[in-house]
């Protein structure tokens, strides 16, 4: 009697435990944590980064906001070779779509990216404030430090290395402001930019 009761409350707890498990399982995997990319595999879990209200009014304020934001989104390409995010963004601009095309070739061919974020130190809007207009091309230059660079092959090797730039770069870029959004429509690396005095 005492063994029945015994094995009755054993198959009670392991199906209990066993329910608990198969519940617990999506949401502990939907909650992963993002691990960055090291020389040995790529990053993983890393998600989009969120824009705020102050990038879509169409202000001097909200060009700049906006543009640290497409540089989030850049940055997040490059961790994961997702460039969707970033090209919702473009309209035009070359130079960001032949980037993000090869881009995506590193990742569908199995390498990755180790580095290379761009951190952007300041950006400059050089369109006069009263020109910042629906439907106006919005000038502006942007301050960027990238980090050092490697990508690397499926197998591991390194295909290119870039150094850390202490000196940082300039980009100049050109965005729009239309139905309620920005785009971005051309930016180009301007590294002889003169920069207005602050």
């Amino acid at each position: 009697m005492n063994f029945t009761r015994i094995t009755a409350v054993a198959a009670l707890s392991l199906s209990a435990l066993t329910a608990c498990g198969s519940s617990a399982e999506p949401e502990a995997m939907s909650e992963a944590a993002p691990t960055p990319a090291s020389s040995s595999a790529a990053a993983e879990n890393i998600v989009p980064p969120e824009t705020n209200e102050l990038a879509g009014e169409g202000t001097a304020d909200g060009a700049r906001a906006f543009l640290f934001h497409y540089f989030d989104l850049k940055a997040y390409a490059l961790q994961t070779g997702d460039t969707a995010p970033m090209l919702e963004n473009v309209d035009g601009a070359a130079a960001e779509l032949d980037g993000a095309k090869d881009l995506e070739s590193i990742y569908a061919d199995g390498g990755w990216i180790l580095g290379g974020q761009p951190k952007v130190t300041d950006i400059f809007v050089t369109t006069p404030e009263d020109a910042v207009v629906e439907g106006a091309e919005v000038t502006a230059l942007i301050t960027v430090n990238p980090g050092a660079y490697t990508e690397f092959s499926e197998g591991g090797a390194v295909e290119e290395q870039r150094p850390f730039s202490p000196g940082g770069t300039t980009y100049t870029a050109v965005v729009v402001h239309a139905d309620g959004a920005w785009t971005v429509a051309s930016l180009e690396e301007t590294p002889d930019v003169e920069l207005p005095e602050a």
